[in-house]
């Protein structure tokens, strides 16, 4: 077997909440991965390169001579092993990925993340210092908090708007949120459906629009009122993923007041090929539209390929964007992120103040107010 040119002790394992490797268990080169054995049994699955390392325990059964992958159930079937069936691989427990701008300690079973990491122009001596130090900082309490998390069971939470949730900053501060629209759950009503909302179906996956408090704390313990006068960023989308597994757990609830709504403003052409005449404004639970052939200015960016709808505002993912609050809170406003604009989510915002002629001009065409808050276009729109 070649040499593997990186492998984590079992000291090291022991910091990270993975599974330790046995004396007995034997390691195989394969494809392009390293396979632990103990026996007959896949236990373990290495990736390596020279900027990357990835390690997840498995339980899956192989005969003849370790050739042949047995299937999991009564139904299933034998597999030849190879690169193909190891697609099919199920990970259990803890499992460690790095790469050469991320790092991040994740359960398969309870589908969280203890610890993600992002940085640049990483490599394996890279990852041995940032182990070193890991080890080296790692306390009993952290222990025991990473065995916590080594054990855990799978949650499903409940979550509802109003809610008031805190998440894991590195590896022992705390910031906080709020919950501002249920998507999921709006949609579900068949009239909004029905009357479009782009803005808001566009969306993936179950999501929420949340908020993101200029707030960064020891505890995850903190008073709600005072945490409801705080600053935060502009609300995003998010998937509910890390809210229905526990990852962001919710500490407290209160009613929102319409004045606390921060809603996402899309505005764009319709992605339905049978609606395609359709240019729209969502903005939280507004909804207006016109045809192309009324109005079609900021549909793409002159010059530019690939750039059609760029202020849709509809892009999400699984976690919360958190890149600019430091910053944020230490300017004391949400000029880092407005104002940065080698960043595509914030340059084609339309709540960005640097957007304001073009909010101007496409709000005054769908009949809405440039200079009053979502409460008051809300309202304007419910009289008219």
């Amino acid at each position: 077997m070649s040499q593997i040119p990186f492998l984590l002790t079992n000291e090291q394992r022991q910091y990270l909440g993975i599974t330790a490797v046995a004396d007995s268990w034997e390691l195989v080169a394969f494809s392009d991965c390293y396979l632990y054995y103990d026996k007959d049994t896949i236990v373990k699955q290495i990736t390596v390169s020279e900027d990357s390392y990835y390690e997840r325990d498995l339980l899956e059964e192989t005969a003849e001579s370790r050739t042949i992958l047995l299937p999991k159930t009564a139904k299933g079937k034998p597999k030849k092993l190879n690169h193909s069936a190891m697609s099919s691989f199920k990970g259990i427990g803890v499992y460690f990925s790095f790469s050469s701008t991320y790092l991040s300690l994740s359960n398969y079973t309870t589908q969280t993340t203890f610890f993600e990491h992002r940085f640049e122009n990483g490599d394996l001596d890279f990852l041995r210092d940032w182990l070193d130090n890991w080890v080296k900082e790692s306390s009993e309490s952290d222990l025991e908090e990473i065995t916590e998390f080594k054990n855990g069971l799978r949650q499903n939470c409940k979550y509802k708007e109003g809610d008031f949730f805190t998440f894991k900053i590195g590896r022992r501060e705390w910031g906080f949120g709020r919950i501002l629209l249920d998507v999921s759950k709006l949609l579900k009503q068949k009239d909004m459906r029905e009357s479009k909302n782009y803005g808001l179906t566009n969306l993936m996956g179950k999501p929420l629009i949340v908020k993101v408090y200029h707030k960064i704390s020891r505890t995850p313990t903190v008073d709600l009122e005072e945490l409801a006068r705080e600053k935060a960023l502009p609300s995003q989308g998010i998937m509910d993923n890390h809210f229905f597994y526990g990852q962001n757990p919710i500490i407290g609830h209160r009613a929102l007041e319409i004045e606390e709504l921060d809603m996402l403003i899309s505005y764009g052409q319709s992605i339905n090929y049978e609606d395609s005449d359709c240019v729209y404004l969502q903005y939280g639970l507004i909804f207006k539209e016109t045809s192309i052939s009324k109005y079609n200015k900021f549909l793409s960016i002159e010059g530019k390929s690939y750039s059609e709808n760029p202020y849709t505002n509809d892009g999400i993912g699984f976690g919360l964007e958190l890149d600019y609050l430091q910053a944020c809170i230490g300017d004391d406003s949400n000029n880092p992120y407005w104002l940065d604009t080698e960043n595509h989510s914030s340059k084609y915002d339309l709540r960005n103040p640097l957007n304001n002629g073009i909010k101007e001009e496409v709000f005054n065409v769908f009949g809405l107010d440039p200079d009053i808050s979502y409460a008051g276009n809300l309202a304007l729109t419910q009289k008219n």
